[in-house]
């Protein structure tokens, strides 16, 4: 029965068999809010059929190559049909281009994976041949997401972290997660093809060299290599059995913060405005004052300012109206072109301002740096200048706290640190690396079309927050928005649609502003996952010239012998490709 199943799936109906599995997990996978498992079950599919796919041998394998690119295509589009369909002007223009991006990035996945099953045969040492391929894949979509126009939305990575991995992302970033897939891909995929090789007897086994029943020391080395990185990946989960993701007890004010948040978002009922005024704006901030809020923020665009007079008579009326929260006023405004000498071009770019009673001037003042391609650039204008930080004293709330209780050291406040960053900034890659400490909330006004890329840009921004070690406050003023608190031990999202809300947090007393390593390091985490494959061939070179390694020197030089003589699980995968 094993023998006939292994027949059926890798000889007489393989192609149908792996371009249809391609399709059905990419079409799970390569959601934008889609987890960990059905990423490395997709990977695995694909891996598993390379060896196959790109045979030199194989017929009709440009046709096969294309149908599994269709595949991917397909599945990847299909799962962001509905939230490209209002993306541009008309629903053809936004499917025409879902197709044409996801014809490119399934061509770069299946690049990679060529990559990878042929480059691993170059590498003597097995550790480096299993190691290959996940360094290629985190590597590609970290690349992927500092050229792209839309960073991470536009890779397959994983956004939605509840998983047993989450806690590498503030040490080692989103790359680590990359990496743990193709790991386990490559784990699946080689236990896949050892089942597939197992068969009684030799003559068996369809274009491979490789005995089933082998005693070879070198692929008994391949499989101990295999199950090596297997435990490796099962021991990199151990962390998250220990650490502690709920939020801080907002009770305990010895050692946490309690801070009120909230989003500002006027509901129709209420004020029967589809787009509510800065009237509407200001009446319902009072109402979260009035209720407790100290930090408020406003959705993106929330009001538009034609003139730099406009924006300032708003500002100063918000500063006399509401008295008491930091408020975080979104907005659009049209100033002069300053590349235009003449002063007769004029641009409009997003921004937010964090405004208080306090000061004259903003606190804090952050425009928009990524705009959505041609549905916002066509009529906003990015700007360059990165996030920066405001730390806002806040005094005692009251109710039982004394001074001396909030602020032993005889301040009367404790400062929060703050920064802020809107929408698709969000989904870029590192935002906050110019930060030279970290901040404990960010403000972050957001406006999408759909409530699938509501959800998407909430798991993005959730994501930034946890690789820097801190909390974001996102506010979604567009149709079906996602809105919420994130990182910091929040995971779910507090409110979808038009409306307001609250939410208490708390934030560590004293807090700890020393940036976490990925915010310091960023990505340098690949330089590591490739010391890994490149480290054992280093270490080869060096170690017959070492005299401590010189009684090992014809014991190695006789392991390649055989080496070369019978290849190994790996090798005798990619050598099924004959390029």
């Amino acid at each position: 029965m094993s023998l006939d199943l292994r027949r059926v799936i890798f000889e007489r109906y393989r192609t149908p068999i792996f371009i249809a599995a391609t399709f059905v997990t990419s079409s799970l996978a390569l959601r934008p809010d889609s987890t960990l498992v059905p990423n490395i079950l997709n990977l695995s599919v694909l891996y598993t059929y390379a060896p196959f796919l790109f045979r030199s041998d194989e017929p009709y394998r440009v046709w096969k190559v294309l149908g599994t690119g269709v595949a991917l295509t397909a599945g990847s589009a299909l799962s962001r049909t509905h939230a490209s369909l209002e993306a541009l002007s008309s629903p053809a223009q936004s499917l025409i281009t879902l197709f044409i991006l996801s014809s490119f990035l399934s061509a770069l996945a299946l690049g990679a994976t060529f990559a990878g099953v042929k480059l691993s045969t170059r590498f003597p040492s097995t550790w480096s041949q299993i190691a290959l391929f996940p360094s290629i894949w985190a590597t590609l979509w970290a690349t992927t997401s500092y050229i792209s126009p839309v960073g991470h939305l536009s890779t397959w990575g994983v956004a939605n972290n509840a998983d047993s991995y989450n806690w590498l992302i503030p040490y080692l970033g989103p790359a680590s997660k990359d990496w743990v897939i193709g790991a386990w891909a490559v784990v699946l995929s080689q236990t896949l093809t050892h089942w597939y090789m197992g068969f009684e007897e030799p003559d068996q086994i369809p274009n491979l060299t490789l005995p089933a029943r082998s005693n070879n020391p070198v692929d008994h080395s391949m499989s101990a290599t295999r199950k090596l990185l297997a435990l490796v990946l099962v021991l990199l989960t151990v962390p998250s059995f220990s650490s502690s993701p709920l939020p801080l007890p907002i009770s305990q004010i010895e050692a946490a913060t309690p801070i009120t948040v909230g989003c500002v978002n006027p509901p129709y009922q209420q004020h029967k405005h589809h787009n509510p005024t800065l009237d509407d704006y200001i009446s319902e901030t009072n109402k979260l004052r009035n209720w407790g809020g100290r930090i408020l923020l406003w959705p993106e665009g929330a009001v538009v300012f034609n003139t730099p007079k406009e924006k300032e008579d708003a500002f100063t009326k918000i500063r006399e109206q509401v008295t008491g929260p930091y408020v975080g006023v979104s907005f659009e405004e049209t100033i002069s072109d300053p590349a235009d000498p003449s002063g007769r071009k004029s641009v409009t770019r997003a921004g937010l301002a964090v405004i208080s009673k306090y000061l004259d001037e903003p606190h804090l003042i952050y425009y928009k740096r990524h705009l959505v391609p041609f549905a916002e650039s066509y009529r906003l204008r990015g700007s360059s200048p990165h996030p920066t930080i405001f730390e806002a004293p806040l005094k005692s709330p009251g109710r039982g706290i004394t001074d001396h209780q909030w602020s032993p050291d005889g301040n009367h406040t404790r400062p929060i640190p703050m920064t802020a960053s809107i929408c698709l900034d969000f989904a870029s890659a590192s935002p906050f690396a110019e930060l030279d400490s970290r901040p404990a909330l960010i403000l972050a006004p957001a406006r999408t079309w759909d409530r699938t890329v509501g959800y998407a840009m909430w798991l993005q921004a959730k994501q930034r927050a946890e690789e820097i070690g801190s909390t974001v406050l996102w506010c979604d003023g567009g149709e079906g928005g996602v809105s919420g608190v994130g990182g910091g031990g929040f995971n779910d999202v507090t409110q979808v649609g038009s409306g307001s809300f609250l939410k208490t947090i708390g934030i560590k007393y004293p807090f700890d502003n020393r940036r976490t390593p990925y915010a310091r390091f960023g990505d340098s985490v690949l330089v590591l996952v490739w010391a890994l494959v490149l480290g054992p061939g280093v270490l080869g070179f060096i170690s017959p010239r070492l005299p401590f390694f010189q009684r090992g020197v014809h014991g190695a030089r006789g392991l390649l012998k055989r080496r070369n003589s019978t290849p190994s699980p790996v090798i005798a995968q990619a050598n099924l490709i004959d390029v």
